[in-house]
């Protein structure tokens, strides 16, 4: 995952290693990503980072890799990201947020807190975690980030708005993740 690359304060450097992680064909300033058992668009104003070719499905070598990234206002000093990432797993959403907090402490060089968790659902009754994460970072600034876990019944999926704290807030961050929309994955399909 994205947090074994970088902390925080390095988050913008993680995009240049991403590489493609999705099913469906899309150009790359496609807003959307789609595969058979998601959908997520990003608002209008953000870009999509090209990332080469698309992985095959969830058992791809490339599992490690963002299956999308979104940038606002690359290069400035507000600029926030949005990263989709799905992995293998065979567990429960509870037994995935328990792991992803743990791992979240132990990848992370900086001091990382989860300031709220809370199990919801997604628009279409998915359920989910939200968090609401704190860090410091190298450069001194104090970063957030919101992430949505969903399990869809074969991959864990987690998208991340990222970006300087005082930026944005909860409603931003929902706001710009409300298009989210995880179905259980076909069990026909690889």
């Amino acid at each position: 995952m994205i947090a074994r690359l970088a902390g925080f304060g390095t988050l913008g450097l993680a995009i240049g290693f991403a590489f493609a992680l999705g099913t469906a064909a899309r150009a790359a300033d496609s807003l959307s990503f789609d595969d058979p058992g998601m959908h997520f668009t990003a608002p209008a104003g953000w870009t999509r980072v090209d990332q080469g070719p698309a992985y095959g499905g969830p058992s791809d070598a490339q599992a490690d890799a963002p299956a999308a990234v979104f940038v606002y206002h690359q290069s400035q000093n507000d600029q926030r990201t949005i990263i989709i990432e799905i992995q293998p797993f065979d567990g429960t959403l509870d037994g995935f947020e328990g792991h992803h907090e743990s791992e979240l402490h132990s990848n992370n060089q900086d001091a990382t807190f989860v300031d709220k968790r809370s199990k919801t659902t997604l628009a279409n009754g998915m359920p989910a975690y939200f968090l609401r994460i704190s860090s410091g970072s190298d450069a001194g600034h104090f970063m957030r980030r919101y992430e949505y876990l969903v399990y869809d019944g074969k991959r864990t999926i987690v998208v991340t708005y990222a970006g300087r704290q005082g930026d944005f807030d909860d409603k931003d961050a929902q706001a710009a993740m409300s298009s989210l929309y995880v179905v259980a994955y076909p069990r026909a399909h690889p």
